[in-house]
């Protein structure tokens, strides 16, 4: 007689969970990305279901913006979402679920910007225009947010996939990110060598993402001197290495300016020496 299975944690889908037969629809790809474990009790499968999960995340999200990360237990998102707490453990198993299916829902949006921001061909953009095209979208996203940076600010538990899941989409997007940057840096400028490339597309990504975290903390006043900030700092760093011909024409008009400067100073003392 074979011996028995051992039983899984109810707080899992079984064999005979129609949820999970769902989710198992659909051949995975042959290399799959490494990402977050699903942080769901059970997937909704009809669409009044969704809206109802959908909603539960809207209230974690405004919970989160308003008062922090702390704030948002399982009773206070309920009751944001003016539901009652059972309604959100039908759909998740606990508090750090609902951040993890938040931090997933802002992944999956922050990858379309990505996808929309860089284009494809490269060299009909003047930089300070693809600076433009790449980081604007970026900052819209951060204002409309609010709780984005605070859910990926998410410490890593010892031991808790579930409450590492923001950490490890966070690792995923910022990689994703710099390896956009350095095909896009290769198709700006083939002569870049490989370490080079990769290391001023870590940097660029490094600025942005460390000034933009700041931008989302700082007063209204000074979101946007931040941005403009920003974008000066990407310009004066990229041009050298994606447009050195430009940096070159730029830095010898700068000389004649120069040059025009000094004799303007020196042209009323020739005159008045010459009376």
């Amino acid at each position: 007689m074979p011996p028995k299975r051992a039983s899984r944690p109810s707080n899992r889908p079984s064999a005979d969970d129609p949820s999970a037969a769902v989710a198992d629809r659909g051949a995975a790809p042959a290399n799959p990305e490494p990402g977050p474990p699903d942080a769901y009790r059970r997937r909704p499968r009809q669409s009044r279901g969704q809206a109802r999960v959908e909603l539960l995340l809207d209230a974690a999200a405004a919970v989160i913006a308003e008062q922090g990360l702390q704030a948002a237990t399982a009773e206070a998102i309920a009751l944001r979402a003016r539901t009652a707490k059972g309604s959100l453990y039908q759909f998740f198993p606990n508090r750090d679920a609902v951040l993890a299916a938040l931090a997933l829902r802002y992944a999956d949006e922050m990858r379309a910007i990505h996808e929309r921001a860089f284009p494809i061909d490269p060299h009909g953009l003047s930089l300070d225009r693809l600076i433009d095209r790449i980081v604007k979208p970026l900052a819209e996203f951060h204002d409309t947010h609010p709780a984005f940076r605070r859910v990926f600010a998410t410490v890593e538990g010892p031991g808790d996939d579930t409450r590492s899941a923001p950490t490890r989409l966070r690792a995923q997007l910022f990689e994703s990110f710099v390896d956009r940057l350095d095909v896009l840096f290769a198709a700006r400028n083939p002569k870049l060598a490989t370490r080079d490339r990769r290391r001023i597309a870590l940097v660029a990504a490094s600025l942005g993402q460390s000034l933009l975290a700041r931008r989302g903390r700082a007063v209204a006043a000074d979101k946007k001197p931040l941005l403009d900030d920003l974008r000066r700092i990407l310009l004066v760093y990229l041009e050298p290495m994606l447009e050195p011909s430009m940096t070159k024409l730029t830095g010898e008009t700068l000389a004649q300016q120069e040059a025009l400067k000094a004799a303007r100073k020196t042209a009323p003392r020739t005159a008045r020496e010459k009376r």
